[in-house]
């Protein structure tokens, strides 16, 4: 009997698989999915060298430039200061970039509505610039809002004091189909006992909180505002007021608590 032959290996084999070189296009559109991690996001890689090739020398820098700022982007005085350019010049430019090209976008920062950010199309915004959960197009989407603070206070009456995790624990039986955060729950707690709703103490262990490690943070029902119109703003119970001046360390605006307020204004 013939010995068996062995099969022809296939031509220019290799232990290891070819290299593939992803291209990546760029958008159609501005707003494409991308993660929303600081910094260049890891699934969004910058524009292919064939494709920067073909701007103009200073789009291509501009584009690199903005592109480095990831998810927190650029205001046009940032880029203006970097490039050296004339406001003219660099507003023609990211005009074709944002416009013409569309590789640019231009987002709202819902902390300063005067500041534009420019940063990359596919590049969603961070948290801090596009407002978080609860803002759609840098608008505060106040019905959702006032559906979870409602929520919320169901069930701080039911269970009298409550953390938040009990809090979220409860609306997650009673409406399952909700799907919020542990962060989202005390987002809004916190805004709720800024606005005098709930307020948030710390469990003692005893009496009221007997159910409750002591040192824990927890909320029940608000009482009735005293003192007027100033109570109901973090002002009115701030303790350190007197340190508090336009120009100051401690200013209106700088202060999370204040900013918070006039934001979740419903």
């Amino acid at each position: 009997m013939p010995p068996r032959k062995r099969p022809p290996q296939p031509a220019n084999a290799s232990d290891t698989p070819p290299e593939v070189n992803t291209r990546i296009s760029p958008p159609s559109r501005p707003g494409a999915a991308a993660a929303a991690a600081p910094g260049p996001a890891p699934s969004v890689s910058i524009l292919p060298a064939n494709i920067l090739a073909s701007f103009p020398p200073p789009e291509r820098e501009i584009y690199k430039l903005v592109f480095s700022g990831g998810n927190k982007g650029m205001t046009q005085t940032d880029i203006r200061n970097k490039m050296g350019m004339t406001t003219s010049t660099l507003t023609k430019h990211m005009r074709t970039l944002v416009n013409t090209k569309g590789v640019l976008k231009v987002v709202t920062n819902v902390h300063k509505r005067g500041d534009k950010i420019y940063m990359d199309a596919r590049v969603d915004p961070s948290p801090e610039i596009a407002g978080g959960t609860w803002y759609h197009d840098g608008q505060l989407d106040s019905e959702a809002v006032a559906n979870v603070r409602r929520r919320c206070l169901d069930q701080v009456e039911r269970l009298e004091v409550a953390t938040a995790d009990a809090i979220l624990s409860g609306i997650s039986r009673d409406h399952p189909s909700v799907g919020y955060s542990i962060e989202q729950i005390r987002d809004i707690l916190r805004t709720m006992a800024l606005d005098g709703v709930l307020e948030e103490v710390r469990s003692t262990g005893v009496g009221e909180f007997s159910d409750l490690r002591a040192g824990r943070v927890c909320y029940r029902r608000g009482g009735p505002l005293q003192g007027g119109m100033m109570e109901g703003i973090p002002c009115g119970v701030c303790p350190r007021i007197d340190e508090c001046s336009p120009e100051g360390v401690i200013s209106p605006s700088t202060c999370v608590y204040y900013r918070k307020w006039l934001q979740m204004d419903f």
